[in-house]
């Protein structure tokens, strides 16, 4: 589960269209930072995605994206070339198989690695699903898969696409969008598939004979589904933020992270508890370890006319994390990406203190968030003070700072939180969520670079 959201640059204060996405996985599944570097292939070349393999082409761009360990394909991502992409499951009344194949976020990684603009990313993206489907299993500890909708985002235009099999749908970006893990696409679609509508009568899931135009989202969409409303409750909610944020005037990247932190109308009161409804909510948190939770944020800047994107990131939760700015051209903060045995790892470190604090969260959450809001102030004031013309190694140094901050606010906040319930702080009733933490805990498994794509 996920939502993703675009603002485009004449709604937002910095003049960026800017796209935005939590990534909700199993509570287990730690996501890493991965660059991938420009290349150019040998007629004949292949590449191995998470499952399969399939033809190169000549030339494939830079990416940076976010990367669930065990997978090859990304949830999120931005290229050199300014395009930005983020992925939502949904399901459909077309099955969806297990049968090794191209995952939604492969579909996304070679997407990004072969797309200047969104024009052509949309080309590319249902090319490849129209030739290849999209199939497997989707989580490297249980048998589930889905379907896929994406929203594509240059600095100029988009689209929203939504997939049912090797049928899809698409809608032209216009001001804002949002989408969730549920079809939103119905009568107002600017592109449809060859044969989608042909399948949809054929399976009897539209009559034209009705007089009602075709509506994609009611002939294709599952609706037996049983957490919809939850996703359905998700969509709702950043609809009706990013429109209010639109009345108000222009969108500041603060706006945004605050709505990706968004724990409901409820979430800022002083004893609010997680409860077993976190999966409805946007910054999403698991009531068990299959159930879903926010694993890693994003939001991209993207400024246009050759000037980089500006990739901000979050490791687990967003409501206790900072965001830290990267840019693809320059580095990535050290123990951000995928750890060899013995390294660090930042995912883990930040995932830890979450899981100490989410013991008593309404309690003792207060300071954390605190120290990290000014923090990331801090390193919001220094991104914008620097020159446009910035060179790789200053934007870089900001980068490591900001990292180096978090992780060292990280440990002593962890630290803290498990002295206080220690000897401090008395804890409240049982928590609601019964032995999640401890469920969870017992559940992990080893995310090391080189444990490979188990599944494969």
């Amino acid at each position: 589960m996920c939502d993703t959201f675009v603002v485009q640059g004449r709604l937002m204060a910095s003049g960026h269209t800017t796209l935005a996405k939590n990534s909700d996985r199993e509570p287990n599944e730690a996501q890493y930072l991965t660059k991938v570097e420009a290349a150019d292939h040998r007629p004949g070349s292949r590449v191995r995605c998470t499952y399969i393999e399939i033809p190169q082409v000549a030339h494939t761009y830079a990416v940076l994206g976010s990367r669930p360990w065990w997978m090859w394909g990304f949830e999120h991502g931005v290229n050199e070339c300014g395009l930005a992409i983020g992925n939502e499951a949904i399901w459909s009344r077309v099955p969806a198989s297990t049968e090794p194949g191209l995952l939604g976020m492969d579909l996304l990684r070679l997407t990004l690695e072969r797309a200047v603009r969104a024009d052509e990313g949309l080309a590319v993206l249902t090319g490849l699903l129209e030739q290849y489907g999209q199939s497997g299993r989707t989580s490297a500890t249980q048998d589930q898969t889905y379907h896929n909708g994406f929203i594509l985002s240059d600095a100029d235009g988009g689209w929203v696409l939504q997939t049912a099999g090797r049928h899809w749908v698409a809608k032209k970006l216009d001001g804002w969008a949002s989408i969730s893990n549920v079809y939103s696409i119905g009568l107002d679609y600017d592109r449809i598939s060859d044969g989608a509508i042909d399948h949809a009568i054929q399976s009897g899931w539209f009559d034209p004979a009705a007089g009602a135009p075709f509506d994609f989202a009611a002939a294709y969409a599952d609706t037996e589904v049983p957490f919809l409303p939850g996703c359905a409750a998700r969509l709702d909610f950043s609809q009706a933020g990013l429109e209010k944020l639109e009345g108000q005037g222009r969108i500041s990247l603060e706006d945004l992270f605050s709505l990706l932190r968004g724990h409901g109308p409820h979430g800022a009161d002083a004893g609010w508890r997680l409860d077993n409804d976190g999966e409805s909510l946007i910054c999403m948190h698991a009531s068990s370890p299959e159930g879903s939770e926010t694993v890693a944020s994003v939001a991209i800047e993207l400024p246009g006319d050759g000037r980089p994107s500006l990739f901000w990131a979050s490791l687990a939760s967003p409501c206790l994390s900072s965001f830290v700015p990267v840019w693809p051209d320059a580095g990535l903060p050290q123990d951000w990406t995928q750890p060899g045995a013995g390294n660090a790892d930042a995912w883990w470190n930040l995932e830890s203190m979450q899981r100490l604090i989410e013991r008593d969260y309404g309690r003792l959450s207060g300071a954390p968030r605190a120290i990290l809001a000014e923090l990331e102030a801090e390193t919001l004031a220094a991104a914008r003070s620097l020159p446009e013309d910035a060179s790789r190694s200053s934007r870089f140094a900001l980068t490591s700072l900001a990292a180096r901050r978090q992780d060292a606010a990280c440990r002593i906040i962890a630290d803290l939180t498990q002295a206080c319930m220690a000897d401090v702080v008395t804890p409240r009733d049982a928590d609601p969520r019964g032995r999640y933490l401890q469920q969870v805990e017992a559940a992990r498994v080893p995310t090391l670079r080189g444990s490979g794509f188990p599944l494969a």
